[in-house]
């Protein structure tokens, strides 16, 4: 799999993902003006996750591959910054 195929895939899967959940977030919670913007911010979320699916033939990739890799990044990222933020937090007490 090329590394730019990966990127794009990530990119646009996480973007689907995070405008669907904070549009369904600012359409439940908001008012107004709010309330449009975050249905359309959902709906924007859905087309970009369903283009993100029709994406993967053209740039040869497995979506699955994608997610599991995705994840497995994602929980490492997080370990490593928590393990960071102890490190710093010890050090910053100590002084």
């Amino acid at each position: 799999m090329p590394v730019w195929g990966i990127f794009v895939a990530m990119m646009l899967l996480i973007m689907g993902l995070v405008l669907l959940i904070l549009g369904a977030f600012a359409a439940y919670f908001g008012s107004g003006k709010v309330r449009s913007f975050g249905a359309v911010l959902a709906v924007l979320g859905i087309v970009v996750g369903f283009l993100s699916y029709v994406l993967r033939k053209p740039l040869n990739i497995q979506l699955s591959a994608v997610i599991y890799n995705g994840f497995i990044y994602l929980i490492s990222a997080i370990i490593g910054g928590v393990i960071a933020l102890l490190i710093f937090l010890a050090v910053l007490l100590k002084s």
